[in-house]
């Protein structure tokens, strides 16, 4: 592996549940230190990210920070959402289901036969 200041570089699984993409990404060197990476990653069946550093990992308290920040962002989000379709603040929902495009389906024809 490569190495800094003769530091090997660690590899280890952090979970994604509660933690925003663009959060971890943004802030995983201001945690970790500027040779510190991240990417998305599945372990075991469970989906969150791939962080490599030279340094210790992140520790609980770093990450409820980061959750906390996720929080933050995703609601933040869902407001810009909510207020760019025209509707009161109040309604934005994190986890709201936002229509992106409707098509029309047909029904196969062996469908129209039993009608």
């Amino acid at each position: 592996m490569s190495s800094v200041a003769g530091s090997e570089y660690k590899r280890y699984f952090l979970p994604g549940w509660g933690i925003s993409r663009n959060i971890l990404f943004s802030h995983i060197q201001f945690f970790l230190g500027p040779y510190a990476s991240v990417r998305p990653y599945s372990f075991q069946g469970r989906e969150g990210y791939l962080v490599t550093t030279p340094g210790p990992p992140l520790t609980q308290k770093q990450i409820e920070d980061l959750q906390n920040l996720s929080r933050q962002y995703e609601q933040q989000a869902a407001e810009r959402m909510v207020v760019s379709q025209g509707q009161p603040e109040e309604d934005a929902f994190i986890n709201r289901p936002i229509q992106v495009q409707q098509q029309r389906r047909y029904a196969p024809n062996y469908y129209r036969h039993y009608r």
